[in-house]
């Protein structure tokens, strides 16, 4: 699937294909990014995501395909002709340079005085919260403080289009949830058009204005968080991008599913014919605990495991007559009111509203 491309764009990229030999990369590739959005490319190892950045960058050359920098064809434009600034998971700072020489290292080619570096490098170490650290070198520094450093220098030449490959990969939980937060609003604040390459779903949920989810050189779906999450086009986005339950049916009547035993209605199935196979799909979030026997999609289940998450509380249930057991999450609250056990037999609904519907069988 792909974006359609508008005008004011300001980076285009047109039917972009890349070829290893006999393997395709990047299969028909065209989206568009406005000014000052943030974007992160999202995908499973292999899915092109890095090979598309890389491209942008001008690291690699596209096999066919145009690509435009606000309104310039820079497609086989040399890397020192692009606008853009680069963060890799590995930092890739100079071990030799202090912090202050690693920062001025793009300035000192565009032939800035020494007093002009020398101010630009007190300033971007305030902005990445650094302060004082010009003489030390990467080595002294912790991993955050280092990729700190990495993103100060991409930032020194203030370029149009800032590129992180992974740029929070190599870093533990903690710093990286910060580091997370601190990149955004340091993208906000300064405006700059960023693209991010990631494989963790909460990195590009917490920090994109758009989501591009890749999958096999193709995008599957563009579109912000939050209509990726609510609204996944197909069962691969559905179930890379948070978790999801899946039941597999065939269509019985207008709107109406069998799943084994079960008969299920839902919202969604107005594209699908009588007999067509589908998916079923359904957020643990979106499971759930009735008590009312009568109400549309209400089954019985056996709860065959709790595991305790902060706060919230992830049940693993066991439907009649099926094979596949789903995930319920339910909070603290609801636990105490349920008195959750394993073994125990429960009613569960799946609100047909909440169930997503994808033609074709699992």
């Amino acid at each position: 699937m792909s974006s359609k491309v508008s005008s004011n764009a300001y980076l285009e990229l047109h039917n972009i294909h890349q070829s290893f030999g006999s393997h395709q990369a990047l299969k028909d590739v065209s989206l568009h990014i406005a000014e000052g959005e943030f974007v992160c490319f999202l995908g499973p190892s292999g899915c092109g995501k890095t090979s598309l950045l890389r491209i942008i960058a001008g690291l690699d050359t596209p096999t066919s395909g145009v690509l435009l920098q606000a309104g310039k064809d820079i497609t086989h434009a040399p890397i020192k002709h692009r606008d853009f600034g680069i963060v890799f998971q590995s930092y890739a700072l100079f071990p030799n340079l202090t912090v202050a020489d690693n920062i001025a290292y793009g300035l000192v080619s565009q032939k800035v005085s020494v007093n002009d570096r020398r101010a630009r490098v007190k300033e971007l170490l305030a902005t990445v919260g650094l302060s004082g650290s010009e003489s030390k070198y990467p080595a002294q520094l912790s991993g955050g403080q280092q990729q700190r450093v990495a993103l100060a220098r991409a930032l020194a030449t203030s370029p149009g289009l800032l590129l992180l490959d992974e740029p929070l990969s190599a870093l533990d939980a903690r710093v990286r949830a910060h580091l997370r937060q601190e990149i955004k609003q340091l993208q906000e604040k300064l405006g700059v058009t960023t693209i991010m390459v990631t494989h963790d779903q909460e990195e590009a949920l917490t920090m994109a204005d758009q989501i591009v989810v890749m999958n096999q050189g193709v995008i599957e779906q563009i579109g912000s968080p939050q209509n990726v999450y609510a609204h996944p086009h197909s069962p691969f986005v559905a179930e890379f991008v948070g978790e999801m339950n899946f039941l597999s049916a065939e269509v019985t009547g207008a709107g109406q599913m069998q799943s084994g035993q079960l008969t299920l209605h839902c919202d969604q199935s107005t594209h699908l014919m009588q007999g067509d196979k589908a998916q079923l799909a359904i957020r643990p979030e979106d499971v759930r605990f009735s008590t009312n026997q009568h109400d549309n999609n209400t089954l019985s289940a056996q709860v065959i495991h709790l595991e305790f998450l902060g706060s919230r509380v992830r049940s693993l249930l066991k439907l009649d007559n099926h094979k596949r057991p789903i995930l319920a999450d339910i909070s603290m609250n609801e636990m105490a009111n349920l008195q959750l056990k394993q073994g125990q037999t429960v009613q569960c609904q799946l609100p047909q509203d909440r169930l997503h519907v994808f033609g074709g069988a699992a």
